[in-house]
């Protein structure tokens, strides 16, 4: 009776192994998205002109950033953004863009002019 138990423990234990192993070697990784510093001024200028897609404006808030603080932080910044400046939507050649108020248009103007800067300064 007591080597059935121990057999038993021994395969549960075993069982159990190979189930962490098979999901740590098979886990999803959750994506991330790298931005470089021209592609967020390009985001920002379509932004401000009216010509983002939205599907673009949801996937930059919506990234995880893990290599780059200062895209973060703009990220960041653009949800703050989101959260008041966004008037709605509108469509430009067939596809929904996300259309600004006039202060969320000014936010986008100082963030863009900041971030150019910084690309200016680092050339």
């Amino acid at each position: 009776m007591l080597v059935q138990l121990l057999v038993s423990i021994g395969c549960l234990f075993l069982l159990l192994l190979a189930l962490t192993l098979f999901f740590i070697r098979h886990q999803s990784k959750v994506p991330y998205y790298r931005m470089t510093q021209a592609q967020c001024i390009a985001l920002l200028d379509k932004a401000i002109k009216g010509a983002l897609p939205e599907h673009e404006w949801s996937a930059f808030l919506g990234m995880s950033v893990r290599d780059d603080g200062a895209v973060d932080a703009l990220r960041e910044q653009c949800l703050l953004i989101d959260e008041s400046g966004v008037k709605g939507l509108h469509s430009i050649n067939g596809q929904s863009c996300v259309l600004f108020n006039r202060n969320g248009v000014y936010q986008l103007e100082k963030l863009l002019d900041e971030w150019q800067h910084k690309s200016n300064y680092l050339i």
